[in-house]
């Protein structure tokens, strides 16, 4: 469809030698011959408007109407002068406009001003589209992140199990654009508690939807993977840490879903104190001696999803009174300061080393303060998560 053109011009040859140029060029034509006319017209929304200032006695003020019009409509306006006046004169009396032609009477500029104003006219709407597309764009990427957002909290403990041998304590600050850690405590027997956490590589909704998966996965009442049946009593067994990582990693090939995660899985014994693990590619846990010192779970294996490039491995270890044990994703060991230097290691262990004389819930809350304080305040780009566990067999302090 060809372009629309609204000339308006006075009774001088000019413009009618225009519109003659402009509609042999292709172009649609409209004229008008005085103000009003050409207001009524302009309420049609042409492509682009030429006026002769010629026009108006008084163009400060007769022109307002146009200008207001051109202005909201967002419609382009070359000026020229049927009696030869000024460019800079023309520009002063309508400095809302694309300014003057730059010779009326040159065919080969004239066309070339045209074509470039409705060339800017294509561009404006292509970037007003674009702006718009990119806006919905944002609006849908915010509905997500809520959504990923409310998946996640909905997937943390919403207590934490009892036990006369263990005390637990937990922090989780989800980061703006929403993580893949997940945690957990579970009783799943007399005599074994679960405990896991897990970081989905990426962020949003998918992998907030991973995690959802492996949550329900490692459900002990709708999965098999925990426990599994035998067909005497008491009709069930724990399947083992590496098992757990070895059938989560059948189950989540990153073929299938673009994602891998890394995890740490532990078996407690309240009774004996014993400790069964795995771990697969994430951040070692760490167990703090009631002496202070640190050793790190580090024996399992690689990412979960690699499709078993080497086999999972186990460790047992044993806990005595006053022992902890710390779980955390390596949003907390890369944490960045307001200058990009990383929290790291070395800092986390201290911490943890030096706050073991405090109750265990003060000691996370101290941990938490620290990062604030490193980070400057700023949110975390990634989730920071702890998760504490502490003997203490028949209360012992």
């Amino acid at each position: 469809m060809a372009e629309e053109l609204l000339i308006a011009h006075s009774a001088a040859p000019l413009g009618e030698e225009l519109a003659g140029l402009l509609q042999d060029a292709g172009f649609s034509v409209t004229t008008a011959d005085n103000l009003c006319t050409a207001q009524t017209a302009l309420s049609r929304f042409p492509d682009l408007l030429l006026l002769d200032l010629d026009l108006a006695d008084d163009p400060m003020t007769d022109l307002e109407p146009l200008a207001q019009g051109c202005l909201t409509g967002e419609i382009p306006c070359l000026l020229f002068s049927s009696l030869g006046m000024d460019p800079d004169r023309m520009r002063t009396l309508a400095p809302w406009s694309s300014g003057p032609l730059l010779s009326a009477e040159q065919r080969d500029l004239v066309l070339d001003q045209v074509r470039l104003q409705l060339e800017l006219v294509r561009l404006r709407a292509e970037r007003d589209l674009l702006a718009g597309r990119l806006e919905a764009k944002k609006i849908e990427l915010r509905e997500g992140l809520r959504s990923a957002a409310i998946i996640q909290q909905s997937l943390l403990p919403n207590f934490l199990p009892r036990s006369d041998s263990f005390r637990f304590a937990w922090r989780f600050r989800p980061c703006e654009t929403v993580g893949g850690d997940l945690f957990h405590l579970r009783q799943v027997a007399e005599d074994s508690l679960m405990a896991y956490l897990l970081d989905v590589s990426g962020h949003g909704v998918s992998a907030a939807m991973v995690t959802v998966s492996v949550y329900q996965s490692l459900s002990p009442h709708t999965s098999q993977l925990i426990k599994q049946p035998l067909d005497h009593p008491p009709h069930y067994r724990l399947s083992t840490p590496a098992e757990v990582i070895t059938e989560l990693d059948r189950e989540y090939p990153y073929e299938r879903f673009e994602k891998f995660f890394t995890m740490a899985y532990l078996l407690l014994d309240p009774n004996s104190g014993q400790v069964r693990y795995c771990n697969a590619g994430h951040p070692p846990p760490l167990l703090v001696r009631r002496d202070g010192t640190v050793e790190t779970l580090d024996v399992g294996g690689t990412l979960v999803g690699m499709g078993g490039l080497i086999p999972f491995e186990e460790d047992r270890l044993q806990l005595y009174p006053g022992d902890r044990l710390f779980l955390y994703s390596d949003g907390v060991t890369e944490l960045p300061d307001p200058e990009g230097e990383l929290f790291g290691e070395e800092r986390f262990f201290d911490l943890l080393e030096n706050g073991a004389d405090n109750p265990l819930d003060e000691q996370l809350e101290m941990v938490m303060k620290v990062l604030d304080r490193f980070s400057g305040g700023q949110p975390p780009p990634d989730d920071l998560t702890l998760l504490a566990i502490e003997y203490r067999p028949n209360g012992h302090r």
